[in-house]
């Protein structure tokens, strides 16, 4: 173990870790684009007849990602209309979130933007919380849909990735 990572206190090597995990969901981030263009090209290739559309690896950069629409999570309609209404910044701060924080105090003025978007998705919902005092009072927290379609999100990366 490096003598740098022995300095740190437990507390700052569990921010450290979950650091690591937040960095790595720009590549499952890239990844559900990639799928979202894939998806209706495979439609257009079924509707030529005699042409093969099995399964097939495409290479997100150095990352194989296994492009075949059965082995991929369904989708309600909830989550359709959701992720449809995001585009990537909005995505990002969505899958920056995490499902049981309260959002309150000095947010930067994009993400507050972005947290009123998701509000109109009913992805987050604001709350007035005078028991919590200070600038927590007015707070925001993510609604039992918008757990559904990030869980929804975060498994359809994994069942890419798993291929």
């Amino acid at each position: 173990m490096s003598p740098h990572i022995q300095a740190l206190s437990p507390a700052d090597r569990v921010v450290a870790f979950l650091d690591l995990v937040k960095s790595l969901r720009w590549p499952a981030v890239a990844v559900f684009v990639l799928v979202l263009v894939q998806v209706p090209l495979h439609g257009v290739l079924g509707l030529v007849p005699g042409l093969d559309v099995a399964p097939r690896t495409v290479l997100a950069g150095h990352l194989p990602v296994r492009v075949d629409e059965q082995g991929l999570p369904a989708a309600n309609d909830e989550v359709v209309h959701a992720v449809r209404a995001m585009d990537g910044d909005l995505l990002r701060i969505f899958l920056d979130m995490d499902q049981t924080a309260v959002y309150c105090g000095s947010l930067d003025a994009e993400y507050r933007a972005g947290l009123r978007r998701l509000a109109h998705l009913n992805l987050v919902e604001p709350r007035y919380e005078p028991q919590r005092g200070g600038d927590c009072a007015q707070n925001t927290v993510m609604t039992e849909q918008g757990k559904r379609v990030q869980t929804y999100l975060i498994s359809l990366m994994v069942s890419l990735l798993k291929g």
